[in-house]
């Protein structure tokens, strides 16, 4: 009887499209030989940066590592489908398990800060949005970022 349940909720997540969870990673590690080059940001309001452009605002101590967990919902408003993103610092990350294209807002911890990338490898010829810790953004479409965020990485 269990297996007929699994086998019928798994059947009908992939009819249905919706991802099933546990089967591919929300995050998925970029190998990333050299990080790209970034300013990162501690204090202030999120941003959004152009490709090679230059951001020079309060900076951030990148000698230590720590794991850190970026809240993100499919839905603005903290609404519908949310995941916590469980991530390392200064290590770049693709989305996974259709979260590419697909949030709408997110929040980020204090003492944290993320850049999210429109493209997967978290690469400075992208468009980006910095968003320093202790921000929550209600809705992505604010800062023309709904939707198309696919990497992101984190600093302390």
């Amino acid at each position: 009887m269990k297996f007929i349940t699994v086998s019928t909720a798994l059947f009908v997540a992939a009819v249905s499209g919706a991802p099933v969870e546990n089967q591919i990673p929300p995050n998925i590690e970029v190998d990333l030989k050299v990080l790209p080059a970034f300013t990162p940001v501690i204090k202030g309001a999120p941003f959004v940066s152009t490709p090679g452009e230059e951001v020079k605002r309060d900076v951030a101590d990148l000698s230590k590592r720590a794991t850190l967990t970026v809240d993100i919902w499919i839905d603005a408003n903290r609404a519908g489908r949310h995941e916590g993103l469980i991530t390392d610092t200064q290590r770049c990350y693709n989305l996974g398990n259709g979260w590419n294209d697909e949030i709408s807002s997110l929040s980020v911890p204090n003492g944290f800060g993320c850049i999210f990338y429109r493209d997967n490898g978290c690469s400075n010829n992208d468009y980006r949005l910095t968003v320093p810790g202790g921000n929550y953004i209600a809705n992505l479409q604010t800062y023309n970022f709904n939707d198309i965020i696919s990497s992101y990485l984190c600093y302390n």
